[in-house]
């Protein structure tokens, strides 16, 4: 858990996160994640120098009937807010709009609901539990699919809600992410998505690994890459050389 804190502080650090009197929502799916972030978030409020206070989101998207009773108590036992918003996102998505790619509709309407229930709640910050595999694997969707190099940032600000969306694990490994949820023994939801494990995000994954087959750290530089914006040279950042002026022709006798 020392390394989850440590990449906390390291986003909120380096991106200035949190400030004094923030109220904190915390996206909470039931994935591994999430419930790692809203233990990371209460852990780093008893010794952040900021005070800030939390509440907890779980979105219902009525896809199929599960209990979520184990996080609602898990939520109880540390401390944090929590309530759950049931939508109909799963029937829209899959039934009314019978959508043959539903992750981005999917996507769209859950950032919405979510977004929406934290103004309700008086929230200014929106916290999600994006870890450092997902910035990668987005950016090499939007390479492949997109034809853009591109990724989501650690700190967006959504001007139509007035909230701003953070996502303090960005620095955190999905490894370590998976070996301390199972040392908590955290109450991880099964995915109950129709199309879970069959998405374009898994397919990156694959790509990752390969890449790490040749360079064993690949995945730490390209974050690396990422992060460290100086270190840019695409082109627009060319050097291209000044333009020289024709030369003047005298005009012939």
């Amino acid at each position: 858990m020392k390394r989850v804190l440590g990449c906390i502080r390291r986003a909120d650090e380096r991106y200035a996160m949190i400030k004094p009197g923030d109220k904190i929502c915390i996206g909470v799916s039931g994935g591994k994640d999430s419930l790692l972030l809203m233990y990371g978030l209460k852990l780093y409020q008893l010794f952040s120098k900021t005070p800030y206070t939390l509440q907890a989101i779980m979105l219902d998207l009525g896809i199929s009937d599960q209990d979520y009773t184990p996080v609602e108590d898990y939520a109880a036992s540390i401390g944090v807010p929590f309530e759950i918003v049931h939508t109909d996102i799963g029937d829209v998505v899959f039934n009314i709009r019978k959508e043959s790619h539903p992750c981005a509709l999917c996507s769209k309407l859950r950032r919405g609901a979510l977004n929406d229930a934290a103004v309700k709640h008086g929230c200014n910050l929106v916290a999600l539990g994006h870890n450092r595999d997902d910035v990668i694997e987005t950016f090499f969707m939007s390479l492949l699919y997109e034809s853009r190099l591109n990724t989501f940032g650690p700190v967006t600000y959504l001007g139509r809600k007035d909230v701003t969306v953070i996502r303090p694990l960005v620095f955190l490994p999905e490894k370590y992410a998976q070996g301390v949820a199972n040392k908590l023994k955290l109450p991880v939801c099964k995915p109950n998505c129709p199309v879970a494990g069959f998405t374009k995000r898994e397919e990156m994954k694959d790509v990752i690994k390969y890449f790490k087959t040749l360079a064993p750290d690949a995945d730490e530089r390209i974050m690396n890459a990422i992060a460290d914006t100086h270190k840019y040279g695409m082109w627009d950042r060319l050097r291209l050389p000044p333009e020289k002026e024709a030369p003047v022709r005298e005009p012939e006798a």
